[in-house]
């Protein structure tokens, strides 16, 4: 079950570091009662093995077991986040039980199959419910990664579906693009390549797939001003420079991303009919 009760429809964004951390450690215990990290992991209700501790304590900074006791120095937002993102990686869902032989003919009971997209799924549904309460929100995407959600208004531009135009030079950057913007540690200077790599796939739709054709002339030239006005793409004398870069570059992400979502549907039509 994943709905969201009273409390927290009341009250989003209200869950402190603190409790994210006894959300994450419960959903630990949960998955693990249930043998979610068996197949991959080997820790079952009554073992975690060493092998899985060696190799935790080689990828993260911290010690991550026994999950449900860390001492207090270690409740950071990192290392819960850490933690999230490394059991996503070690996460299939059982199958049916059945009889299993060895090479040797010596018999058990164990699970005869794992499901490891069903399980990420199961994973990433319990995760997001309550990642979604923390801070500005959260959530765990199905490459693994924790990404901010964005502001409620727009939330639906990031999440958009990027539709299939030109992977290389179009598909693949604005991903990149949105991936960085996402990102929660994302400092002025990140924010300012995100929408450079923006600006970049508008200048290749420029001159690579004829973006006149589908956009008035003005709209085009206020495209490529924002980049060169804003101190984006080049360096110039004459550039803007004294406003408030975290709150323009935030406008002009939003505007590129949304502009774009536009423009690449109009020449897919616009090739179609031709």
């Amino acid at each position: 079950m994943t709905r969201r009760y009273y409390s927290t429809r009341k009250r989003p964004g209200a869950l402190a570091l603190g409790d994210l951390y006894l959300k994450f450690s419960n959903l630990y215990m949960f998955f693990r009662e249930k043998d979610y990290f068996k197949e991959k992991a080997g820790i079952t209700t009554n073992d975690v093995p060493n092998a899985i501790k060696h190799e935790a304590a080689v990828a993260l900074p911290f010690t991550l077991f026994p999950v449900t006791k860390w001492p207090p120095a270690d409740i950071t937002e990192d290392h819960v986040f850490d933690a999230i993102e490394f059991f996503h990686d070690y996460v299939s869902k059982p199958g049916e039980a059945g009889r299993i032989s060895d090479d040797s003919g010596f018999n058990y009971w164990d699970y005869l199959s794992y499901d490891e997209d069903a399980g990420r799924t199961d994973y990433r549904k319990r995760v997001n419910a309550f990642l979604v309460d923390y801070k500005s929100g959260f959530e765990i995407t199905k490459d693994g990664m924790i990404l901010a959600l964005g502001s409620e208004g727009l939330k639906h531009i990031l999440d958009a579906d990027i539709v299939p135009y030109d992977e290389v030079n179009v598909d693949s950057k604005v991903r990149s693009a949105i991936t960085k913007w996402r990102n929660r540690h994302l400092g002025l200077a990140e924010k300012k390549e995100a929408i450079r790599e923006l600006a970049d796939v508008f200048e290749w739709l420029k001159k690579s797939k004829g973006l006149s054709t589908v956009l008035d002339g003005k709209d085009e030239s206020a495209i490529f001003e924002l980049a060169n006005n804003f101190a984006i793409r080049h360096h110039d004398p004459k550039q803007k420079r004294n406003y408030d870069q975290a709150i323009w570059y935030s406008w002009i992400f939003h505007f590129y991303l949304a502009t774009y979502h536009a423009t690449v549907r109009l020449l897919i039509k616009h090739e179609g009919d031709a």
